[in-house]
């Protein structure tokens, strides 16, 4: 089943996005190495009620009250095109268990996302606004009345999925969204069959692990699945040498033995 752009094109998308990276719980991870299977969640599921806004809605048209089509048959993941922030550790992995996976985005597409036949699968780019508009509908009317009156999904219902508070401008996101072409047993999850290391190429630990956390889970992952992890620098030790402040280029030098 081809895979759907929303608010960009294949190629523009592979262009400005050459890896893409997901933050989450050593947990998870390892639970997707174990069962090769990679969850979608549906979107009732996230924490910012905006994000689920428009499924909660209903559409007014002609005085009549409709409920998208696509509310409660879409599942979604989410990836950022920055590598890496301080807010993404702490919000993905609160506990600071967290690790970045690396995803080349081309074999994202062809070894993965490519090869997904029981669903529709849709990527887009999310579109940031401040909150007092987040409410318009700024794109194809038109084309989302059409859509609900039809009862079917497409384009403009997803592009209602892509629309993100200011706020959050940081996070770089893109979106990749499931619709199973059967009712999916599970309401709140959709499981794909996947081996993710066919499209990820980096594994980095969450910057807040002790270097013994880091040292037992590297030989893990190097024992049980054949790969090597790295840890983040994002707290690495500074240098404590001193500062020379008469130096003209103000750098540090290495502390003499038995100076003060």
């Amino acid at each position: 089943m081809a895979i759907h752009f929303v608010n960009l094109s294949r190629e523009a998308f592979l262009k400005e996005y050459k890896r893409v990276y997901r933050f989450t719980t050593l947990d998870r991870f390892i639970e997707v190495l174990k069962t090769k299977k990679f969850a979608f969640v549906n979107p009732i599921k996230w924490a910012d009620p905006f994000e689920k806004f428009f499924l909660d809605r209903d559409f007014l048209i002609n005085n009549l009250k409709f409920k998208l089509p696509i509310k409660d048959k879409v599942f979604a993941v989410c990836v950022s095109g920055t590598i890496s922030s301080e807010a993404y550790w702490k919000v993905y992995a609160p506990k600071e268990d967290g690790i970045r996976l690396t995803f080349d985005t081309e074999k994202l597409l062809t070894n993965f996302l490519d090869k997904i036949s029981d669903a529709d699968v849709y990527i887009g780019k999310v579109s940031y606004q401040i909150t007092r508009e987040f409410h318009k509908i700024s794109f194809d009317k038109k084309g989302l009345i059409d859509e609900i009156r039809a009862s079917k999904i497409g384009d403009q219902q997803i592009k209602l999925l892509l629309k993100k508070r200011k706020s959050f401008l940081y996070e770089n996101e893109v979106r990749i969204m499931i619709i199973p072409h059967k009712k999916n047993k599970e309401t709140t999850v959709f499981h794909s069959d996947t081996d993710i290391t066919t499209y990820t190429n980096d594994y980095t630990l969450d910057p807040r692990l002790g270097r013994n956390h880091v040292k037992v889970l590297r030989e893990y992952f190097q024992e049980k699945f054949d790969f090597k992890v790295s840890h983040s620098r994002l707290y690495s030790e500074l240098n404590r040498d001193p500062i020379n402040l008469t130096d003209s280029g103000n750098k540090t030098t290495k502390q003499k033995k038995g100076s003060h």
